[in-house]
């Protein structure tokens, strides 16, 4: 009991000591890649990625391409391809700096495409009207370019960025512009999205984990009863939940297969997935009715090229899927909660024809909203700090600052393990073989000893350990030190202390 108490104590401090350690790492990490990332986004640096962005493109006859970025004087700086750079600061040098880094976009039948960095677009987004307006205008963001859409004029204008031709991030602020980024390009995890319809007098509750057919393969759609949906959402915890209805203030309404019109109160809905850690999605309808048939998430073999495009889909192409070309910001809650609005854009001009991927999530969307129109999604979902958070965990349900922690003090510990040994030998003495009974005994005490040790003690003492041990290394490399000049030493003075007689001294 004695020995079971002191490691529990010791389990206690160990977990007091990494929470505190590992807040000192999650800052130092956290604040190298904040440095890093703003290094790239901003300032010089950014406009040579861009640079070394478009060489890397592929060439065509008939598009030329050319590095932009925007000076802190409000200046104009090109790159083309061949490395050549070149400074306009009005618009008639601006003309003639394109007819000197990109002559052959003087032709007819050829498009200029100008490559901006991020920064350019957020602090100098005023002087996009100087640029030519017949070129095709991209922002480099995090090594992946997008097509930038301007919407309206002057003090008005709205500026996107294409994620997909469906849908577009709008430019707001920098740190929500990266918010919305982040939530449209994470990976869409259909393992977890559970597809909800609304029916009085169905399941009181919804199931843990999917109905899965195991003839087809495919999940059903998750049926419960209105009245049960909020506490519903504490089994879904760590899963996405997509509901359909007509948002009207703070009521979600819902029209079942029999009967009229209901509602339910969203902040109570949000609230509880909040709690629960659940992404909330809710797709806007007009008429109100419930989706039928199956989860299209889990659609197998039905849609040419699906599995293939399933595992390839962020959450931008199920936006795209909807059909409707609609703008997208996010606005952050707190740390762990962000509100994501999807909004039509009816009156942006249209994009690119849809790649193969959006074409087989396309023809599968309809199973999800039961061929109901969708004019929006609003959604309460895991932050970026949040979800990055849960991604860095090794061991689910600790959070990764202590697991951080815990890996640093380990690793010191190792380090000094030969002064925590002896300290531990006075915890837990070493087995004696007679106090065993057998030999698998005694050696599976000595490996719940030595697993106690490496694993628990020596990282709980690394911060003593490790300055004993480097102190103890210190002296040992001093005293091996000593004893190889006094060895030089004796060499060299052999034949002197040989000629006075003194070579036995």
């Amino acid at each position: 009991m004695r020995r079971l108490l002191t490691l529990a104590v010791l389990f206690g401090a160990l977990v007091s000591a990494n929470a505190a350690e590992a807040g000192w790492l999650s800052k130092i990490i956290g604040a190298a890649e904040h440095t890093g990332g703003r290094a790239v986004r901003h300032g010089v640096g950014s406009l040579d990625n861009v640079a070394a962005h478009i060489k890397a493109l592929p060439h065509k006859p008939d598009s030329h391409v050319l590095a932009v970025g925007a000076t802190p004087e409000g200046h104009w700086r090109f790159i083309n391809r061949a490395g050549e750079t070149i400074t306009a600061a009005s618009p008639e040098e601006l003309r003639r700096a394109l007819a000197i880094v990109a002559p052959e976009a003087a032709g007819a039948e050829s498009k200029l495409a100008l490559y901006l960095a991020e920064d350019t677009a957020f602090r100098h987004r005023a002087l996009l009207k100087d640029l030519p307006k017949d070129a095709t205008l991209h922002v480099l963001v995090d090594r992946r370019a997008y097509r930038l859409v301007r919407q309206g004029a002057g003090s008005s204008e709205r500026l996107f960025a294409e994620v997909r031709p469906n849908v577009l991030a709008e430019f707001t602020e920098p740190k929500a512009f990266a918010e919305t980024m982040f939530q449209l390009t994470r990976p869409l995890d259909r393992a977890r999205m559970r597809a909800i319809a609304l029916e009085p007098g169905n399941p009181t509750a919804i199931p843990r984990y999917p109905n899965v057919d195991a003839a087809t393969g495919r999940a059903a759609l998750d049926v419960v009863d209105p009245a049960n949906l909020v506490r519903s959402m504490s089994t879904l915890r760590g899963q996405t939940a997509v509901v359909t209805g007509r948002l009207d203030g703070d009521l979600l309404y819902f029209r079942p297969a029999g009967g009229g019109e209901r509602s339910l109160i969203v902040r109570d809905l949000i609230a509880a997935a909040e709690a629960a850690d659940v992404n909330l999605v809710m797709l806007r309808t007009q008429s109100a009715r419930q989706p039928v048939g199956r989860n299209w998430l889990w659609q197998r073999q039905e849609v040419r090229g699906l599995d293939s495009a399933m595992g390839r889909t962020d959450v931008s192409d199920f936006l795209d899927a909807l059909g409707e070309r609609i703008a997208v910001s996010a606005s952050p809650i707190d740390a762990n909660r962000t509100r994501l609005v999807a909004t039509r854009m009816s009156d942006v001009s249209s994009g690119p024809v849809p790649t193969p991927i959006t074409d087989a999530v396309v023809d599968v969307v309809s199973d999800l909203a039961g061929r109901i129109l969708t004019s929006g999604v609003e959604a309460n979902v895991r932050s970026q700090e949040r979800q990055r958070e849960l991604d860095d965990r090794l061991i689910p349900g600790i959070p990764s600052s202590i697991q951080i922690g815990y890996f640093g003090l380990f690793v010191f510990g190792l380090f000094g393990l030969p002064v925590s040994r002896g300290w531990w030998a006075r915890v837990w003495p070493t087995e004696e073989r007679g106090e065993y009974g057998s030999v698998i005994g005694y050696w599976a005490a000595r490996l719940v000893r030595g697993t106690v040790l490496i694993l628990l003690f020596a990282p709980l003492v690394a911060v003593a350990s490790v300055p004993v041990q480097a102190v103890r290394s210190a002296w040992g490399m001093v005293v091996s030190i000593w004893n190889v000049i006094a060895l030089l030493w004796r060499c060299l003075t052999w034949p002197v202390r040989r000629l006075f007689g003194t070579a036995g001294a």
